[in-house]
C-alpha cells in the first residue's frame, strides 16, 4: 500500500494498531518485545511520517503525531511509545537541532533503508545538574562514546540509536548504526508495564562517531534553549497521547467484556437479565466515556497550540514567539496533567464495570492501568501542575528544555 500523505498514514496506522491489539495481551503477559509487529510498522512505509516534507517526508503536523500516538497506544503502548520515539527524534529533535548534512544522512537512511531510531538518553545514577555519566571524547575525525544508558526505548527495535551525553562541559548528541563496534544493546528490561518498549540498557565501550553524525553542543553557547524551541511541548503531548490512546483500549477492552462475559448481578429491588442494563455498570461506563472525552479533546487542543507555535516560528517576534512558546506549553501541561489522572482512573475503573472475574490473572486487563502508571512516572506531574500554577499567578513562562 502506497502512503502519499498523512491523511492516508493515519489510515493505514488505524489498521495497524487494530491488529496489534490482538498481539498485545499475549506479548504484554510473556514480557515480550513485540518482534513481528515492529517489523510490520518498519515495512509499512510509515517511517516518513514525521520527517519533514522538505526533506522527503510526509511531514506530519503535531496533531497528526498525537493522532497517530494515540491509534497506536489503543492497540498497544508499548508500540505507541517506540513509534513516538522515532516521530520526535525525526521531526523535533534532528529537525530542530541538527545541521543540514547530518539530517540529509539521517533522513535519507529513513526513506530509502526504512531505518528506524531508538534513542539512549537516560541514566540511573547521575545528576541532571552535573550532566551525563557517559562522555564524548573527541579523536581524529570524530568522537568516541563510553558509558552506559537506561532507559534505552525502541532500542530493540532500531537501526539507529540517537545517544546523548557530555563532551567538553556540553550536552552532545550522536546518531550511529545499532551495529557499530563497542556497541551492545542488553534485552534486560524488565518492569511491571510498557514491557514490550525494549527499554534497558546501552553499553558504549570507545564508541567511534564520525563528525558528521555528531551535535557536539545541542544548548549553544549560552547553554539556554531558544524560545522557538518546542521541543518540550511536543516531546510531552506524545506522552498525553499514549495515556489517552490506551485509557481507550481499556475502555474498548471492557465494553466487549461487559457485553460478553459479565453476569446480571441481582441486586435488591431490580431485575434485569442482562449485564448491559445494569444501571451501575451503564452509569460507570458513562461517566469513564465522558471524562476520557474531555481529556481527549484537551489533548487535540494542546496539539493545535503547538502547531500555531510551530508555524509562527520563522515570521514572529521573539516576544509573541515566546508568549506563543509559554501558551503552547501551559496547555501541553494542562491536557498532561488531566489524561494523566484520566487515564489512571479510567483504566483502574473499568474492573468496576467488568466484575470480579476481570481481576483473574488470564484476562489480563490489568495491563493498560500498568502500561498508564508506569510511563506516568516519566516526570513527576507535580512539576506540570506547578507550571501551570507558576503561569497563571507569577507571570512565569516555562523554561525551553529538551523534553520539559
Amino acid at each position: 500500500m502506497s502512503i502519499s500523505d498523512s491523511r492516508q498514514a493515519l489510515d493505514r496506522i488505524a489498521q495497524l494498531a487494530q491488529e496489534f491489539a490482538t498481539t498485545y495481551p499475549q506479548r504484554d503477559r510473556d514480557n515480550q518485545y513485540p518482534r513481528e509487529e515492529m517489523e510490520r510498522l518498519k515495512s509499512s512505509g510509515l517511517l516518513r511520517f514525521s520527517i519533514p516534507a522538505a526533506h522527503g517526508g510526509l511531514g506530519a503536523s503535531c496533531a497528526e503525531i498525537t493522532e497517530a500516538i494515540t491509534l497506536f497506544a489503543e492497540g498497544n503502548p508499548a508500540i505507541a511509545q517506540m513509534f513516538l520515539v522515532h516521530c520526535l527524534l525525526g521531526a523535533a529533535f534532528l529537525d530542530e537541532l541538527a545541521p543540514e548534512a547530518l539530517k540529509r544522512k539521517v533522513y535519507g537512511d529513513i526513506l530509502a533503508k526504512q531505518r528506524f531510531l531508538g534513542n539512549a538518553a537516560s541514566e540511573k545514577t547521575n545528576d541532571p545538574r552535573k550532566g551525563y555519566d557517559l562522555q564524548f571524547v573527541a579523536v581524529a575525525g570524530g568522537v568516541e562514546i563510553s558509558g552506559r544508558k537506561f532507559f534505552s526505548t525502541g532500542s530493540l527495535a532500531a537501526d539507529l540509536i540517537a545517544v546523548i551525553g557530555t563532551m567538553d562541559g556540553n550536552l552532545a548528541l550522536a546518531i550511529l548504526p545499532v551495529d557499530a563496534p563497542g556497541l551492545r544493546i542488553v534485552d534486560d528490561w524488565d518492569a511491571m508495564g510498557q514491557r514490550g518498549t525494549g527499554s534497558g540498557t546501552t553499553l558504549f565501550d570507545k564508541v567511534f562517531a564520525p563528525e558528521a553524525m555528531v551535535i557536539p553542543n545541542l544548548l549553544g553557547p549560552d547553554r539556554q534553549m531558544a524560545q522557538t524551541n518546542l521541543l518540550g511541548p511536543i516531546t510531552q503531548i506524545g506522552f498525553t497521547a499514549i495515556f489517552v490512546g490506551a485509557a481507550r483500549g481499556a475502555l474498548r477492552e471492557a465494553v466487549g467484556y461487559v457485553r460478553t462475559t459479565t453476569r446480571a448481578y441481582p441486586w435488591p429491588g431490580l431485575t434485569f437479565e442482562r449485564a448491559v442494563d445494569d444501571p451501575y455498570i451503564l452509569e460507570n461506563i458513562g461517566k469513564l466515556a465522558a471524562e476520557l472525552a474531555a481529556a481527549e479533546a484537551l489533548t487535540r487542543e494542546a496539539a493545535h497550540k503547538v502547531d500555531v507555535a510551530l508555524a509562527a516560528r520563522a515570521t514572529a517576534a521573539p516576544e509573541a514567539m515566546s508568549r506563543l512558546r509559554a501558551e503552547a506549553s501551559v496547555v501541553v501541561s494542562q491536557a498532561k496533567i488531566v489524561a494523566t489522572e484520566t487515564g489512571l482512573r479510567v483504566c483502574q475503573e473499568v474492573f468496576t464495570a467488568c466484575g470480579a472475574r476481570a481481576a483473574l490473572r488470564e484476562q489480563n486487563l490489568d495491563r493498560f492501568w500498568r502500561d498508564v502508571r508506569t510511563l506516568t512516572l516519566h516526570d513527576p506531574i507535580s512539576f506540570r501542575i506547578r507550571s501551570v500554577g507558576e503561569y497563571l499567578l507569577q507571570d512565569k513562562a516555562p523554561a525551553p528544555a529538551l523534553r520539559y
